[in-house]
Order: structure tokens, then C-alpha cells, then sequence
């Protein structure tokens, strides 16, 4: 079973490990749920990653980590929690928002890469 599916279906039990408190146990269930996309998004982010190093295109890789966790997790996670209904599961959410948008900018650049790639071959 998918853990992004576990986590959803029974992210009580997982924050059970960590504490007896039925409070406590709520709040991590929450936040899991907000979490839960990215076990889905990482997989296909990280295959994007590999072949950018693979590629010797680690200053890339380097500046859409930057930017998809200087410029959009940590300020979505902060724009949720100020919000009059926040929840740990909106700002759980900030993890599976920010990672889809390093993987929308792989693909921009892998475009541009596998153009620029093109134009080098056809000069040759």
C-alpha cells in the first residue's frame, strides 16, 4: 500500500508512535494529511534531480532547491499559519505545493536543456 495512502487512511496510528495524547495525536494526523502528496511528488522530483546531477547540471538542481523552498515553501507555510482558519493540514500542505513547483520548473528546464543540447549536436 502507498504511504501517502497510509498516511491518509491511518496517520492517527503513525502519530501514536510519538505520543499518548489524544491532542497531540489529532494534530499530527493533521499535518500528515497535509504531508501525505508528497510521498507521491518527492519520487518523480528526486528521478528529476538524478538526471539533472547525472547530467553535470548540479548548479540547477542547487537553484530550484532554492527556489522551491526559499520563495515557495517557507513562505506558503507562513502565509497559512497566519490565516484566520489555519490548520497544521494547510500548512502541511506547503511540502507537496512547493515540490510540485521544482518539478514544473525541471521540466522548463529540462526543455531548455535538451534544446540547447540539440542546437550544440547540430553545430558540430
Amino acid at each position: 500500500m502507498n504511504t501517502g495512502l497510509n498516511i491518509l487512511l491511518k496517520g492517527d496510528v503513525l502519530a501514536g508512535f510519538f505520543s499518548t495524547d489524544a491532542g497531540v495525536i489529532q494534530k499530527g494526523f493533521d499535518y500528515l494529511k497535509g504531508v501525505a502528496p508528497e510521498t507521491l511528488v518527492t519520487a518523480v522530483l528526486f528521478s528529476m534531480i538524478g538526471y539533472f546531477n547525472g547530467n553535470n547540471q548540479t548548479i540547477w538542481v542547487m537553484v530550484q532547491g532554492l527556489i522551491q523552498t526559499l520563495l515557495v515553501r517557507l513562505p506558503m507555510a507562513y502565509f497559512m499559519s497566519i490565516q484566520p482558519d489555519a490548520s497544521l493540514t494547510k500548512i502541511g500542505l506547503a511540502a507537496p505545493v512547493s515540490t510540485t513547483v521544482g518539478i514544473i520548473l525541471n521540466i522548463g528546464f529540462f526543455l531548455y536543456f535538451t534544446r540547447v543540447k540539440k542546437e550544440i549536436v547540430s553545430e558540430e
